[in-house]
This record gives structure tokens, C-alpha cells and sequence, in this order.
């Protein structure tokens, strides 16, 4: 059964499962150069369909999902268009909801939603980013623009709307019920290039719960998703849920606003509007807690009777009236200039905190909640933008009530066309899982993207001509024996191999790669890479040593998803400043990039490398071999190995 997932929203992506299994994944914003584009194209529908062998003809269901509140829109709708069915695909019959009252309005008159394509908005902070995250919004008018309502547009159970508080959620038993396991979606047909498939639009969280379970390899887990959407008083903020076997259970909304509070503070801080988490979560380390208070305990429900607005606004008021009080200079507050001041660190310090306390309540509320109705479920996975925070995954997985923890790789929003794509295929259709499914974690690879063929390496090589030297080693072993000698010689190395790493985060087939052991090669490849000098860097060790050198974190972390001590001081250019990293274990299918490793240590004694993304400032990661060779020939890198060739400047 060959099911295609569509992700419409930010990080829009493609997926194509055959029989359950990936078979095909495309980003989009690897191909349109805009990080975190939103909308799809036809061109990454069929460039993932393409990298699968199959063609439109060849789909028997499609799984659609979007963003919170984005609508579905593509830049050609007479070759890709989505409409909602009459019916299922068994031909039962579906009558849509009630469309909400101010459902139009939101969308502009039904044209196109205002927060990606309206000049009103453009003069906001929000719009000014989220516009540029749809790359044809500069070619094209709105009236050229159709769209398509997203499923948030109509109503559901508004019982699910009733507010509870962590502690009534933890009380009331859940257990699963086959009326939610069949809910949050609805049937659509989806024409593509002349061919017109039944399919389903997923629930978002939905999504993310899929793309989570299914990989994790576990039997029966509970989930909790959570992301970025700022208001936690309905569902869309974030799900419990319960997987058995094939199905996936909705259990209850956690009305969690953590995601939202995460980037307002960051962008307060003047760490950028769009993606300001990730700085945040690494200005943390250099500031305290000063301004940490249990006050802000709790989700939307809890914080509603104490707060007089909403909770990021009473959040940076607390911090700011409380950094006033303790006599901070408030000069420093908000500009990027100064991100390591006292009182921005110790604001993001005191939000790190909050955001761990808040979660690991909401952690123990769900463990709570199954046990209440007599279910014992040893197992977690976590998805969503939330899951990024490495020391509140830690956190959950040292001191939680579960027995083990799962987050897989791709749990932002670029993860959510396979996830509905997973979703449809399993809960939805009854397909059942593998059988070697259990009892996991199953760490399925993350190099999901297509490989370079050969011809396109060499059209890349004669396309930038005399610049570079190419030297052709003979075979794996000689390549990571050479790339080793580079490391050793404090040389550092840009590493393309094979298919690209799926999620946020590079795994090591499209890295920078430096000696952990030099001090300055923190500051040195920050200055490559044209980053703030204080932002800290990954170790990627083997995985049969990270015991001797990392403790304090599950292992294996093959994902670079959760924070470790750091055992030993050999490693000063990974270790951040409260001494801790947010490591990646390697193992042999990471390919080549575990030779290198393994011939680093061998030399060395140390089986630890720094590793970070090969992409350029507010750039997504590089994905083909023209985009590799263009940004190692206009940076300060030394050497790029692209496939096995050793390139280095003429």
C-alpha cells in the first residue's frame, strides 16, 4: 500500500510510506533555500514521489496535515488541489461540521490566510518573519491564490474546549475509546497531475503523535505532543496520547502554553522571532534561576485565576520587576549584542526552568491520568517543537515516572508528513505495524533524505572548475583515514554523505566536523559559520564509549535530543559552560562518518567529535552537492569531503 503524506504548513515536507515503511522524504526547505518554507509545491511532491519510483497513478491514500491555522495551499492548484469529501474512502458518508463563525475572517475572506500574505500584518513583528517563510510571496497576488480551510476552521466536541487543570486531568482516569481513535480527521480527495486519490486531513497533533510512536518501536507507549502554538486554552497546543499496537489513542488536551512562552521570551531577548528557541535553550546555561517562581506553575487552566493576562506577558513582567528589584542593569535587556548579560542569561535561565517544571508536571499528570484507570504504561515518546529542549528531555527521562523515553529526530513540524502519513496507514486503516515492532526503542535512521547520484557530484565539480582541488581516495577505508589526519591537524572538516538527516539537527551526513579537543575551535567555528559567539556546539561520540565520557543522559542518543554530563575535560570545545553537551551517538549506520570517528580515536584516544550543521547563517542545511561546495568556497573551512572526494580550494 504506497500512502502520500502532504504537510502544507511551516516546514512543509512530502512523504511517501510503501507498506508502512519510509520510502521517500522530502523537505522543502532543503530544495527552496527558505528555512522553515511554508506551502508546498509541485515540485517536492514529485521529486519525493520520484525518489520513491512510484507515480501519482501508484497512491492509494493520502494523509494531509498543516500547521495550526494554516491553510492548505499549493503554487499551482490546477496540477495539486485538496477538497473535503462527501464520503470516506470506504464510501461512508461524512457531513462536515459547522464552519466556526470567525473561521472566514481569520482567512482573509476565504482567499488566503493573513498571517502569511497581508500587508497589514507585514508591518508586525510576526508578519514581517512568517511572510518570508512562503517563498513565492514576493512573485505572486493574492487573488492568484486559492486555499483550502484547514481542519481547525470547524467545530469539534466543545467539551474538549471545558478547561481542567493538571491536577484534574491526573485525577480523572483516561483510557483509550475507538470513538477518538477515529476522530480528528476528515475524509478529502487530493487531485494531483491529473490523478485524484481518497485520503484523510489529520489533526496536527495527531500528526506529530504519529511520527513519533511509530518510529519509537514500542508496543504500547503514551505520548505527549506539545509545540509552539500559543495558546493553550484548546487542543492545539498539544495532546496525551495512547499507542497500542496499530492504533493511536487521543486521550485528552493538556492545555499546555510552554512552546508559545518559550519563543516570546526568546524573541524578547532579542534572539530573532522565528526559531529564537534553540539560542534560548543555549543562553540558558550561562545565567541562575534568579527569577524562577512556582506562581507560573501549571497550564492554561491552572495559570488562568492567578494571571490578569496572558502568561508570557505576566512572565517577562515578573522577570523584568523582579531583575528591577534585585538591581540588574537593564541596559543589556533584549539586544543580541549583549545576549550573555546578567540579566538576559539569568531570564533565560529562569524560563528554562520554568519550562522543566511545568513539563516534567505535565509528564507525571499523563503517567498519573493512565494509572488512575488502572493502565501501567512503562513507556514515553514525546513529539512536537517542545521535544527539542534536550534538558527537559533529560529531565523527563532521568527523573520521570517512565521507564524509558523516545524522541525521534524529526518531531518540529517537518516531521508531520510522515507522521500523518503513519497515522493514516496504522490507526486509521487497521494496517498492522512490523513485526519485529517491540519492545524498542526501535532508533530508526534519520538519513531520510535522497542521496546524490554520482552524475550530479561531477556536474557540481565541473560547474565550479579550476577553485577547487579534488582528490579521489581509494575506497571507505582511505576516506576515513584521510578525514581523520584532517581533525588531528586541526583542520576543519565539511562532511556531505549519502541521504540528508531528517529533523533540525545534522547527524553527520551533512556536518562540520572540528578536534573537540582545542579550545578554540569553539569560537573558531562560530566564526565560520557567522554565529554568536557564545552558542555552544555538539560532541558526536561512539557509541560503545559514551558511557566513560558522558553520564546523566539515556543511552543510546543516536538523535542529539538529550542533554549529558560531560565526564572528562579533554573535550573543552564541546563541553558548554555548566558543563554539559547535547550529545550524538554513532554508531555504524551512520555510515562513513562512524569510520572517521573511529580513526579520530585511534590517533587520539578520543572518541568524541564536535559536530554541527553545514549550513550558512539562516540557512536551512545543505542538501545537494552545488550548495555544499558553493558555502565551503565562501567560508573559512579548510577541507569538504563530498562523497568520499577530499575537495580543498585551488
Amino acid at each position: 500500500m504506497i500512502v502520500l503524506g502532504l504537510h502544507f504548513g511551516h516546514d512543509a515536507a512530502v512523504s511517501v510510506l510503501r507498506d508502512g515503511a519510509i520510502a521517500s522524504y522530502v523537505l522543502r526547505e532543503r530544495h527552496t533555500r527558505v528555512k522553515h518554507a511554508a506551502t508546498l509545491d509541485v515540485a517536492t511532491v514529485r521529486r519525493a514521489l520520484a525518489t520513491a519510483g512510484v507515480g501519482a497513478a501508484d497512491v492509494d491514500a493520502v494523509a494531509v496535515c498543516s500547521t495550526q491555522g494554516v491553510e492548505l495551499i499549493a503554487d499551482d492548484p490546477a496540477a495539486l488541489s485538496v477538497e473535503y469529501a462527501a464520503t470516506d474512502p470506504f464510501g461512508r458518508p461524512c457531513t462536515l461540521l459547522e464552519e466556526e463563525p470567525d473561521a472566514a475572517s481569520r482567512r482573509g475572506g476565504g482567499e488566503f490566510l493573513d498571517f502569511l500574505y497581508d500587508a497589514d500584518l507585514s508591518a508586525t513583528w510576526l508578519g514581517r518573519s512568517y511572510a518570508k517563510l512562503f517563498p513565492e510571496h514576493t512573485g505572486l497576488e493574492r487573488s492568484a491564490i486559492r486555499a483550502t480551510p484547514w481542519i481547525d476552521d470547524y467545530v469539534t466536541d466543545p467539551s474538549w474546549a471545558d478547561g481542567r487543570g493538571l491536577a484534574e486531568i491526573a485525577a480523572a482516569p483516561t483510557s483509550p475509546q475507538d470513538r477518538l481513535r477515529y476522530g480528528f480527521h476528515l475524509p478529502v480527495r487530493v487531485s494531483f497531475d491529473g490523478v485524484t486519490v481518497p485520503g484523510y486531513a489529520v489533526h496536527h497533533h495527531l500528526a506529530h503523535a504519529g511520527s513519533v510512536y511509530y518510529a519509537s518501536g514500542f508496543r504500547e507507549a503514551a505520548v505527549l505532543t506539545h509545540d509552539g502554538y500559543a495558546e493553550g486554552e484548546n487542543y492545539h497546543s498539544g495532546m496525551y496520547y495512547l499507542g497500542r499496537d496499530e492504533a493511536l489513542y487521543p486521550l485528552a488536551p493538556h492545555h499546555l502554553g510552554l512552546g508559545g512562552l518559550y519563543d516570546r521570551v526568546g524573541a524578547a531577548l532579542g534572539l530573532g522571532v522565528v526559531g529564537p528557541a534553540g539560542k534560548l535553550m543555549g543562553l540558558a546555561a550561562y545565567g541562575r534561576p534568579r527569577f524562577y517562581s512556582s506562581r507560573f506553575l501549571g497550564n492554561h487552566h491552572d495559570l488562568r485565576g492567578r494571571l490578569r493576562t496572558d502568561v508570557a506577558t505576566a512572565w517577562l513582567r515578573h522577570c523584568r520587576r523582579e531583575a528591577e528589584r534585585l538591581g540588574y542593569d537593564l541596559a543589556p535587556y533584549g539586544d543580541p549584542r549583549q545576549a550573555t548579560a546578567p540579566v538576559n542569561a539569568d531570564i533565560a535561565a529562569s524560563t528554562q526552568k520554568l519550562f522543566e517544571e511545568v513539563r516534567m508536571e505535565a509528564v507525571r499528570t499523563l503517567h498519573a491520568s493512565l494509572g488512575a484507570a488502572g493502565l501501567t504504561v512503562p513507556d514515553l515518546c514525546m513529539s512536537g517543537g517542545t521535544a527539542l529542549n534536550c534538558p527537559s528531555n533529560s529531565q523527563v527521562a532521568q527523573e520521570g515516572p517512565f521507564r524509558r523515553v523516545f524522541v525521534e529526530p524529526a518531531c518540529d513540524d517537518g516531521g508531520i508528513a510522515i507522521g500523518a502519513a503513519l497515522a493514516v496507514h496504522h490507526s486509521i486503516l487497521g494496517n498492522p505495524r512490523a513485526e519485529e515492532a517491540g519492545p524498542g526503542p526501535a532508533f530508526p535512521s534519520p538519513y531520510l533524505g535522497g542521496p546524490a547520484s554520482s552524475e550530479t557530484v561531477e556536474a557540481a565539480l565541473r560547474a565550479v572548475g579550476d577553485a577547487v582541488v579534488v582528490e579521489r581516495l581509494a575506497g571507505p577505508g582511505q576516506i576515513a583515514e584521510r578525514a581523520a589526519e584532517d581533525l588531528v591537524a586541526n583542520r576543519v572538516v565539511a562532511w556531505f554523505e549519502g541521504g540528508s538527516e531528517a529533523g533540525p539537527r545534522a547527524l553527520g551526513h551533512r556536518s562540520l566536523m572540528a578536534d573537540p579537543r582545542d579550545a578554540a575551535n569553539w569560537e573558531r567555528v562560530n566564526r565560520i559559520k557567522d554565529r554568536e559567539a557564545w552558542r555552544p556546539f555538539a560532541p558526536a561520540v561512539l557509541a560503545e564509549h559514551a558511557a566513560d565520557w558522558f553520564r546523566d543522559v539515556p543511552l543510546p542518543s543516536p538523535y542529539m535530543l538529550f542533554n549529558a554530563t560531560v565526564r572528562r575535560a579533554e573535550i573543552p570545545a564541546v563541553t558548554h559552560v555548566d558543563g554539559t553537551a547535547r550529545i550524538q551517538t554513532v554508531d555504524a549506520s551512520a555510515g562513513l562518518y562512524h569510520a572517521v570517528i573511529a580513526a579520530f580515536h585511534d590517533r587520539t584516544g578520543v572518541p568524541v567529535v564536535m559536530n554541527t550543521s553545514f549550513n550558512g547563517p539562516g540557512e536551512p542545511i545543505v542538501e545537494l552537492p552545488e550548495e555544499a561546495l558553493a558555502l565551503f568556497l565562501k567560508t573559512e573551512l579548510d577541507v569538504l569531503y563530498l562523497d568520499g572526494l577530499r575537495i580543498t580550494r585551488a
